[in-house]
């Protein structure tokens, strides 16, 4: 199956209007605690697990296709045409009342994300965008990133504490590479700023608020949506080995030109994380 461009404006339009009815209840229910854990550092609440169930019915009535939710799961995502769903990005966030938290939807053809939406609903600001089309934010076309440096902007940064980290015991990035990363961007950037959410941190990139920001895992949940925004935006898309952006990589690392190849460079310099476990 694939869709033209009209049916993937419709789709698209339909899950917009999905989020939107949502919205209430995600606002109602800031705060819920723990229902099941995950992992270390890691847990879904309540509200995650009845906006997955209530979005995934919703997308599957609307819009005939099927859905890859981060709680539930659901069919492969690098075949056919599927939606994936983080009903509570930053759910950690949202626990503690932080508003830096929202709900991310994407739609992947073939494994390539072709539309995104962010709906960061405590913060009042909804982001979307097709592939081929323009980054909507708050209903209004924006112009597409212009150039930076590292120097003059804000870099974000996924968790680089060694609790709630993905990978298991031995993970992809060890502690100390991600502390060593974070200080020679401290000593580079303007700012450098860790929010919790990737949702936050991608559609900011998108939007040009922050320069870039980097993750060191790639769930599809995550980053799909807020990937195809940034690439639409006309922002570069790379993984922290300095290649471009998929579902299949390690991490993600998007932003700005300009900037995103710098950080590619500082990086590089680094040398091989796992000289550094």
């Amino acid at each position: 199956m694939s869709l033209d461009a009209d049916r993937l404006k419709e789709v698209a339009a339909l899950a917009g209007t999905v989020l939107d009815e949502v919205t209430p209840y995600f606002v109602s229910e800031i705060g819920a605690k723990e229902e099941v854990v995950k992992g270390v550092g890691d847990w879904a609440t309540a509200a995650d697990l009845a906006l997955e169930r209530q979005i995934t019915s919703a997308l599957v009535e609307r819009t005939g296709l099927p859905v890859h939710g981060e709680e539930f799961g659901g069919p492969d995502l690098h075949t056919g045409v599927t939606w994936v769903l983080d009903p509570i990005d930053g759910t950690a966030n949202y626990t503690a009342r932080i508003p830096l938290t929202g709900i991310s939807l994407g739609l992947l053809q073939d494994g390539l994300p072709v539309a995104g939406l962010i709906r960061l609903p405590l913060l009042g600001e909804s982001y979307e965008a097709i592939a081929g089309g323009p980054l909507i934010r708050n209903g209004e076309a924006m112009p597409t990133l212009e150039p930076g440096r590292v120097e003059d902007v804000t870099i974000t940064l996924g968790n680089v504490a060694p609790k709630g980290t993905h990978g298991g015991p031995t993970p992809r990035y060890p502690f100390r590479y991600r502390m060593a990363l974070a200080n020679a961007i401290a000593h580079t950037a303007m700012r450098v700023r860790m929010f919790g959410s990737s949702a936050v941190e991608l559609a900011w990139a998108s939007s040009g608020a922050i320069g870039a920001t980097l993750n060191f895992g790639n769930h599809a949940w995550d980053n799909a949506a807020g990937a195809l925004l940034v690439e639409q935006a006309g922002g570069v898309l790379r993984d922290l080995d300095g290649d471009p952006w998929s579902l299949r990589s390690h991490s993600i690392m998007v932003g700005r030109p300009g900037v995103v190849e710098e950080l590619t460079d500082l990086i590089a310099a680094l040398g091989d994380p796992a000289s550094f476990a």
